[in-house]
């Protein structure tokens, strides 16, 4: 089965809009492919949902009730210093040791890397276009 890690970006606009990010997730829940994600990337889309877009606390947890329902998630112990923006590295560490085939994000930062490893790091739409092949 492929094995994805959505980024935080596209975890918090599949919360809001109903755009391509909102259907990698959907599909992921349905099953089609395994999301994979850490507590550290769990605690960011936390952190930005409460202060960044005051998230009601109710909707909050029923999301995070929905993530830890359908996604495997891991606790990386690899440590990677490879992307511009440092805090993105989490997302290497969890794709790298969750054996993930995918990164899904929308950030420039992580998407200038085009591969680590054996990992593709794509957009939401990218992504969207090779698994319906």
């Amino acid at each position: 089965m492929i094995r994805i890690v959505p980024d935080t970006n596209i975890i918090i606009s599949s919360v809001f809009w109903q755009g391509k990010p909102h259907e990698v997730i959907r599909r992921g829940i349905l099953g089609e492919y395994q999301l994979v994600l850490s507590a550290a990337i769990l605690d960011e889309v936390v952190d930005k949902l409460k202060h960044k877009f005051q998230f009601p606390e109710d909707k909050l947890q029923e999301l995070i009730d929905i993530l830890l329902m359908y996604c495997e998630i891991i606790e990386p112990t690899s440590v990677f210093d490879v992307v511009r923006d440092k805090h993105d590295n989490k997302i290497i560490s969890c794709a790298y040791d969750g054996n993930t085939t995918y990164i899904v994000t929308g950030d420039p930062d992580l998407l200038v890397l085009k591969t680590f490893k054996s990992i593709t790091i794509l957009t939401a739409a990218a992504f969207l276009d090779i698994i319906k092949k």
